[in-house]
């Protein structure tokens, strides 16, 4: 303050020739989204003949919509100092750890900003987990699980516009740890199997953002991609391979209030070797209208697919889509309803996704198609410390996949060998959901959160189980200090039940006729207990340590596949 005093007093003494000297005060608010805008200069050249230096005498955290930095006390350059400038992010960040049973997780990124020309970010990043885990039938095959993903993004500003490119490269590999063969029993799949896939992609977007619709806003853009299939399956020398075309074009403008939006997409998914016989196309068209007014604040239009898969009929479909908000005046009680939906197809890299156990070179005719209802309230009460929402949801899912455990056998009913591979079969599904989700911040250091949901099904069309909870729920609470941060949390999960369908072979009343026969896997009610902590141990380093599944429950996400018991991993995270 003693500073700010004596420059008032030394501009005071200056001769009217420096009248137009720069006042010397710095306004900080706790609470600034920074835009990223060039500066805009003063008429004239500023006149810094004393040595007064400006700081902050305050720390606090700017947090911009991407990212978050922290605001170093170093000198600003007056007139010229755009946020960039004023707090430049380190080019480098580093996340690394280890834990046990025995796993690994490595993130970085390397990355260069300038305001006025454009971007560039390089990462790699990776996951692994390298212990065997006992399946359901107290064997101990090869479990090994790890992503690998490396890639680089860049971009360059053209006024308003930005032209942008993607190139990555992706491995998931996982392996068949819950399959089952008898000793007695000779089979061509190996238990520990290895299932891997890679992906290949790349991307160029130029346009617009989309945030200042005062003027059109647009956006081109066009992404290849290259699937490969690398999985160990008996007779599989011809390994699948798929390729990917899409295109997709968005133009958008405001009115006042008011807003309309057009959208034109196209992609070509092909087979190769093992699957060329898989060839589908798809058509996107959407239309928005938009209204901002006091009371309705609406965005309302419709999603029209042309959906063809070679040696199949085409399909067509209508998805209506909806935002509706009403403000009642008040925080505390904001009722909406939403409609939307979509359509994806059912591949063999989007089945490898959904489950990575899925058996080599499968893939459906018919892509799954959603149409999703959603309403009910929302809001903010007790001055912004107590958030809700609670709604109630209605789908429609057309050629909704069921998966079930496939490449079954057994002998006279006894099995001798189980879980080689899982497939979807398709079937419409309905599905009636009860939701309700809540925070509360009493201070701004410390939040809790609960989410409770829960589901009804109607799956007539199909005696397969759907594999699906009909309840799950969440509660969990974190603390965010300057030094030291951590939470806890337990996500719960009803018993969830997946169809297995065996070819059994009788030896005594058919000889050598198999006949299907359905059985059950059921995994228990989940309770997976989770703690994360972090310590700032200076600006740039940060030590943490993650636990999983501390109560060292039975979990599952596929059937025949535990997951790990009590785990935990830590390490280490930096910038520099």
């Amino acid at each position: 303050m003693k500073r700010i005093l004596f420059a008032a007093a030394l501009l005071a003494a200056l001769p009217c020739s420096v009248s137009a000297q720069v006042e010397k005060r710095v306004e900080v608010t706790k609470a600034y989204v920074p835009s990223v805008e060039s500066a805009a200069k003063l008429a004239v050249v500023p006149d810094m003949t004393d040595t007064v230096k400006m700081r902050p005498e305050i720390d606090y955290t700017i947090t911009p919509l991407s990212l978050q930095t922290t605001l170093a006390t170093r000198p600003i350059r007056p007139a010229t100092v755009t946020y960039w400038e004023f707090n430049r992010p380190l080019p480098f960040y580093l996340k690394a750890g280890a834990g046990y049973p025995l796993n690994s997780v490595l993130d970085f990124y390397a990355s260069s900003q300038n305001p006025g020309t454009g971007y560039v970010v390089g990462y790699v990043n990776h996951e692994g987990r390298y212990a065997k885990i006992k399946n359901d039938f107290g064997i101990r095959n090869n479990s090994t699980r790890m992503l690998n993903r490396i890639g680089a993004a860049a971009g360059k500003y053209f006024g308003k516009h930005i032209l942008e490119g993607d190139l990555s490269y992706e491995n998931r590999m996982y392996h068949r740890y819950g399959m089952y063969v008898a000793s007695d029993v000779t089979s061509d799949m190996a238990p520990g199997a290895m299932a891997d896939y890679g992906d290949a992609n790349i991307a160029v977007r130029f346009g617009d953002d989309f945030q200042d619709l005062s003027r059109v806003n647009f956006e081109i853009a066009i992404r290849g991609g290259l699937f490969f299939d690398h999985s160990e399956w008996p007779d599989y020398n011809d390994k699948a391979r798929q390729t990917t075309l899409e295109t997709h074009a968005k133009i958008a403008r405001g009115f006042g209030r008011h807003q309309l939006a057009a959208e034109f997409g196209y992609t070509r998914l092909a087979g190769q070797k093992a699957i060329g016989l898989y060839n589908q196309q798809l058509i996107h068209a959407a239309l928005r209208y938009g209204i901002e007014g006091g009371v309705v604040r609406l965005e309302a239009g419709a999603d029209y697919y042309h959906d063809k898969v070679k040696t199949v009929d085409a399909e067509n479909y209508i998805i209506p889509f909806v935002r509706l908000n009403l403000n009642l005046g008040t925080d505390g009680l904001c009722p909406f309803f939403e409609m939307d939906g979509s359509v994806d197809d059912n591949g063999f890299r989007s089945l490898t996704r959904q489950n990575p156990y899925v058996a080599a070179a499968f893939w459906q005719t018919k892509s799954s198609v959603d149409y999703n209802g959603r309403f009910g309230i929302g809001g903010s009460i007790w001055r912004g410390k107590f958030d809700y929402r609670v709604y109630a949801g209605f789908s429609v899912r057309d050629n909704h996949p069921y998966w079930y455990v496939s490449d079954n056998y057994a002998i006279d009913g006894e099995k001798t060998a189980v879980a080689g591979a899982m497939r979807p079969a398709l079937a419409r599904q309905t599905v009636l959901s009860f939701n309700g989700e809540v925070t509360w911040r009493p201070v701004s250091s410390f939040r809790t959160e609960l989410g409770v949901h829960g589901y009804i099904y109607n799956d007539d069309e199909t005696k397969l189980h759907n594999g699906a909870p009909s309840f799950d729920g969440s509660l969990s609470a974190h603390y965010d200090g300057r030094k030291i941060s951590f939470g806890a949390g337990v996500y719960l999960q009803s018993a969830r039940k997946w169809s297995a369908v065996f070819e059994n072979t009788g030896t005594e009343t058919a000889p050598g006729e198999p006949v299907m026969q359905y059985d059950t896997f059921e995994a228990p009610f989940a309770v997976d207990l989770r703690v994360n902590f972090d310590w700032k141990v200076s600006g740039r380093v940060t030590l943490f340590a993650e636990g999983r599944n501390l109560i060292n429950r039975r979990l599952y996400e596929y059937p025949f596949y535990p997951e790990y018991g009590a785990n935990f991993t830590v390490g280490v995270k930096a910038n520099f």
